[in-house]
C-alpha cells in the first residue's frame, strides 16, 4: 500500500531503557469508537516485527492507544493540542490527554513500537491529506523539527545490532557512562553559521562515530531532557567552534530566561579577555529518531592549545621535573573521589563557609605527589585568604581574579565560586593559579540588581567574600571595570537580540516538544522550562544588566562621567611564590651534607629538624633519629647527603646523629642552613664560617661539585689538609 493512497495512518515512536528486554504487547485503539473504550477485537493492532497496523474505516470521538490493562497508555500532551480534524503531526504522552477525532474516514494506522513511557511523534494522515512532517535535510522523518537550525542526528545502539539503545533517551538514565554511536551534522542553510565557517558532517548514509554520555549532577537527574558529552573519533570544528574531539550538548532545561544565562555569561567573559571562554552555538538534537528539542553545542573545557592553553600533564606523575603543571581544577560543591578537601578559611564573619573541595579535572588521575602538591597550592591560597593578606597574588593571578569577578558580579551569578569554577595553573617557576575558563552559569540573573552577589544568594561561594576585602584586589577590580564598561561593554545587548531571532522558532519546538512530558523519578524532578515565547526573558535579563551595572558604579567607579575610555589596566607584577622543593628539577633540589672525619665514623647518619610553628614542635624529617642520610663521594670527598623535599623555615634547627641518643652520638642544636656541609663539632661552611683566602687548595660548590677555576667573589667549600671550610675566592 503506497503512503499517499492511505487516507489516515498515525506513526508512533515508542522508547524505552534498555535495561529491559523488548516484550510487544498487544495494543488497541480504545475509546468512543470501541464501545465504550472497551478492548475490542475490530480495533486490534496487527503486527509484523515491530510495526503495528490497523485499518478501519473511520474515526470520531475521544481515544487513545493503550494494551488491555492500561499499563501503556498515550495521549496527547496537552488538550490543548489533543483535536484531530485533518492530517497532522501531534505528539504523544504517557498516561496523556484523551485525543479528540472529528470525523475522520477511511483510516489506516501505522507505528513502530520501541518501548513505552517515553513521550513520542505521532504522524496522522487523513482525508486525503498528509501531514506535514518535520526534517533537517538528513533523510529522516523526525516530527517537531523546527526548521530553522543546524540538525545534529546521532544514534545508538545495543552491541552487535541494527536496534536502537534507548537507555541514551530514557527520563531516568542515572549513570555516565559512554555509549557508543554514530553521528551526523545537517547545517540546514543556516547562512549565518555558514558565514562563520560552520559546515555540515557526515551524512546520513555516511555517519562517523563517537561516544556519548549524560553529563552533569541535578541537571541529568531532576529533567527528562539531558545534557550530554561527546567524544568525536576525530576532532571536528563543530558548527564553526574549535577543533576538537570533545564537545558538549547542553540542555538548558532549567533556563527560563530565553536561555539567556549562559549566552551572556560567556559573551561577557570573552568581552572580559579572560585566558580562555568557551562558545556555544543553539543546534536541534534528534537522538535515535527522536526529537530531542534545542540543544546547544558547546567547547566542553580541555587542556588544548585552543581552549585552555597550558602546557598538559599525564596521568599518575611523580616526576619532580614536571610535577608542577599544567593542572585544570574545579571548586566543587559535591564529594568526589577525585578530589581533596580543606576547610574553608575567611578573615569576615557572616557568610556560610563549606568544604574547600578541589577536584582534579586535568590530569585525571593524581598520583602522591601530584595530590601534594595540588594540597600545599590551595591550602597556601586558602590561608592567606583567611588572612585577607597580599601574599594572596604570590600564588593566584590578581588580573584574572579580578576579571572573573566582575562577569560573575555583572550577571548576578549566585552560584559562582560554589561549584563549576574552574582555575588552572601552568607548569614551571614563575606560574600562578587563574580563574578560567567560566563554565555553568545556570544562577545567573538570580541574584538581587542592587546587592553583591554573594550577600544574595542561597549557596556558599568559596572564598570570594574574604577576598573582596582585600584592597589590592578591589582596586584592581575598580581599574578593570572602568576598562571594560568604556571599552568592551557595549553592544551586550545588540548580541542578544540577535540571538533571540536564531533560536525563536526552535525555541517554540522545543517547548511544544516537552510539554506534558513525564518527569524523571527524581525526588527534586522539574518540568522543562517553557522557553516559546522569549520577549519576558529576554527583557528580564536586559534590564538587570542595566540596573545591575548602574548599581555597581556606586562601588567600582561612575563611568559614564569619563570624557574619554579608560585605559586597560597594567597586570600585576607580584612575583610568583617559589616552588617547593620536591616539585623543582633535581638540579635545584636543596640538599644539606656530613663529613665524618673522627677516627671512629659513624656507619650510619641521621639528621632530625626541628622548628617551632603556631605553639607546636614540627618535626618535617620524622621522630627522632629523623631521616637516615646516603653516603655519596663527590670528587674524592666521602659525605653523607640527604635531598630535602620541602621548605625548611629560616629558625629551624638540625641535629645529626648516629641513630643512638647521647654519649656523643649526636651533635649540638645546629642553625639549619640549606646546601651545607657540617660536622660533629658543628656546621663548617655556613655564613658565619666565611674567610677570604686565596691560597692554593681543593675548591667545591655549595653543591659538593668540583671547581676547576673558582672565579673571584664567590662562595666555595675549600678543602686543605682534610680540613674543610666555606670562603670567599
Amino acid at each position: 500500500m503506497k503512503l499517499s493512497s492511505i487516507l489516515a495512518a498515525i506513526l508512533l515512536v515508542f522508547t524505552f531503557s534498555t535495561a529491559m528486554a523488548v516484550d510487544y504487547p498487544d495494543l488497541y485503539l480504545r475509546g468512543d469508537a470501541s464501545g465504550s473504550w472497551s478492548v475490542n477485537e475490530q480495533f486490534h493492532f496487527t503486527r509484523e516485527g515491530d510495526v503495528y497496523s490497523l485499518s478501519i474505516p473511520s474515526l470520531n470521538g475521544e481515544f487513545k492507544i493503550s494494551n488491555a490493562n492500561w499499563t501503556i497508555n498515550y495521549g496527547a500532551s496537552s488538550a490543548a493540542v489533543a483535536t484531530i480534524s485533518d492530517a497532522i503531526a501531534i505528539d504523544g504522552v504517557q498516561n496523556g490527554q484523551n485525543y479528540i477525532a472529528q470525523n475522520l474516514s477511511d483510516v489506516t494506522i501505522r507505528f513502530t513500537y520501541k518501548g513505552a513511557g517515553i513521550t513520542t511523534s505521532i504522524l496522522i494522515y487523513a482525508n486525503g491529506h498528509e501531514p506535514q512532517i518535520g526534517g533537517g535535510g538528513g533523510g529522516e522523518e523526525v516530527n517537531g523539527i523546527s526548521g530553522t537550525l543546524p540538525v545534529l542526528y546521532i544514534n545508538v545502539y545495543n552491541e552487535g545490532t541494527t536496534d536502537y539503545n534507548n537507555e541514551i533517551i530514557d527520563r531516568n538514565l542515572n549513570h555516565k557512562n559512554y555509549f557508543a554511536g554514530e553521528y551526523w551534522l545537517d547545517l540546514n542553510g543556516c547562512t549565518w553559521l555558514e558565514e562563520l565557517g560552520a559546515k555540515s558532517i557526515g551524512s546520513k548514509e555516511e555517519p562517523l562515530p563517537l561516544e556519548i554520555k549524560a553529563r552533569g549532577n541535578f541537571t541529568r537527574k531532576a529533567f527528562a531532557k539531558k545534557p550530554f558529552k561527546l567524544k568525536l573519533a576525530k576532532k571536528q570544528k563543530m558548527l564553526g567552534l574549535s577543533n576538537s574531539k570533545h564537545f558538549a550538548i547542553l540542555a538548558h532545561a532549567d533556563d527560563n530566561y530565553s536561555y539567556l544565562r549562559n549566552f551572556t555569561g560567556f559573551n561577557l567573559g570573552r568581552r572580559m579577555g579572560l585566558p580562555w571562554t568557551p562558545w556555544q552555538q543553539p543546534v536541534e538534537v534528534v537522538i535515535n529518531g527522536d526529537y530531542r528539542g534545542l540543544y546547544f553545542l558547546t567547547e566542553s573545557i580541555r587542556v588544548d592549545a585552543d581552549r585552555v592553553n597550558i602546557t598538559e600533564l599525564d596521568d599518575n606523575v611523580s616526576d619532580r621535573n614536571i610535577v608542577s603543571g599544567g593542572y585544570l581544577i574545579e571548586l566543587d560543591n559535591y564529594d568526589e573521589e577525585n578530589q581533596t578537601q580543606i576547610y574553608e578559611k575567611s578573615c569576615i564573619g557572616g557568610h556560610y563557609m563549606d568544604m574547600l573541595r578541589v577536584t582534579w579535572d586535568t590530569p585525571e588521575i593524581y598520583s602522591d605527589l601530584q595530590q601534594r602538591f595540588i594540597r600545599d597550592q590551595f591550602s597556601a591560597m586558602n590561608d592567606y585568604v583567611g588572612a585577607c593578606s597580599d601574599n594572596l597574588w604570590s600564588y593566584m593571578d590578581l588580573d584574572d581574579a579580578a576579571r572573573y569577578y566582575l562577569v560573575e558580579e555583572i550577571i548576578s551569578h549566585t552560584e559562582s565560586y560554589h561549584g563549576s569554577t574552574y582555575m588552572f595553573r601552568d607548569r614551571g617557576e614563575g606560574q600562578k593559579w587563574h580563574f578560567s575558563p567560566l563554565w555553568d552559569c545556570g544562577n545567573a540573573f538570580n541574584g538581587s540588581s542592587n546587592m553583591f552577589f554573594y550577600d544574595n544568594d542561597p549557596f556558599g561561594n568559596t572564598w570570594i567574600p574574604s577576598i573582596r576585602q582585600n584592597s589590592k584586589f578591589n582596586e584592581k577590580v575598580a581599574q578593570t571595570w572602568m576598562w571594560f564598561m568604556t571599552n568592551k561593554y557595549d553592544g551586550i545587548v545588540a548580541d542578544i537580540d540577535e540571538y533571540m531571532t536564531h533560536i525563536a522558532a526552535a525555541a517554540k519546538a522545543d517547548a511544544k516538544r516537552w510539554q506534558g512530558a513525564q518527569k524523571p523519578d527524581y525526588e527534586a524532578a522539574m518540568p522543562v522550562c517553557d522557553n516559546s515565547n522569549l520577549k519576558p526573558g529576554r527583557d528580564h535579563v536586559v534590564n538587570h544588566l542595566a540596573a545591575k551595572t548602574e548599581w555597581l558604579k556606586q562601588h567600582f567607579g561612575n563611568f559614564s562621567a569619563l570624557s574619554v575610555p579608560a585605559p586597560e589596566p597594567a597586570r600585576d607584577a607580584t612575583e610568583a611564590a617559589a616552588l617547593p622543593a620536591y616539585a623543582r628539577p633535581a638540579a635545584d633540589a636543596t640538599k644539606v651534607y656530613f663529613r665524618d672525619s673522627e677516627s671512629d665514623p659513624w656507619t650510619e647518619v641521621y639528621a632530625y629538624i626541628f622548628y617551632s610553628e603556631n605553639g607546636s614542635i614540627k618535626e618535617p624529617l620524622g621522630a627522632w633519629p629523623g631521616t637516615a642520610m646516603t653516603p655519596v663521594t663527590i670528587n674524592g670527598m666521602a659525605l653523607w647527603e640527604l635531598e630535602l623535599d620541602m621548605e625548611i623555615p629560616d629558625d629551624a634547627k638540625i641535629i645529626f646523629n648516629c641513630g643512638r641518643g647521647g654519649n656523643g652520638n649526636q651533635t649540638d642544636n645546629l642553625s639549619y642552613l640549606a646546601n651545607s656541609i657540617y660536622n660533629r663539632n658543628g656546621e663548617i661552611s655556613g655564613i658565619s664560617s666565611v674567610t677570604v683566602d686565596a691560597a692554593d687548595a681543593e675548591y667545591f660548590d655549595l653543591q659538593g661539585y668540583r671547581v676547576a677555576q673558582p672565579a673571584a667573589g664567590n662562595i666555595y667549600i675549600r678543602l686543605s689538609n682534610g680540613t674543610a671550610t666555606k670562603i670567599r675566592y
